[in-house]
């Protein structure tokens, strides 16, 4: 499972949302809270002194 589908697992589980019979409408929101959690999570990890991300 990757980080995205680990992120958007549990932002569903916060939503009470199945992801097998949510309505498309349903599925735009949680892509669209996922998008903004994962930002975040970028933002975290670049401010963190202690984080040097991978050059390549």
């Amino acid at each position: 499972m990757t980080t995205h589908d680990s992120i958007r697992h549990w932002i569903a589980e916060q939503m009470q949302l199945d992801v097998g019979t949510a309505e498309p409408a349903e599925l735009v929101r949680l892509d669209a809270v996922t998008a903004a959690a994962e930002a975040g999570y970028v933002r975290m990890l670049l401010h963190l002194r202690e984080y040097r991300p991978l050059v390549g």
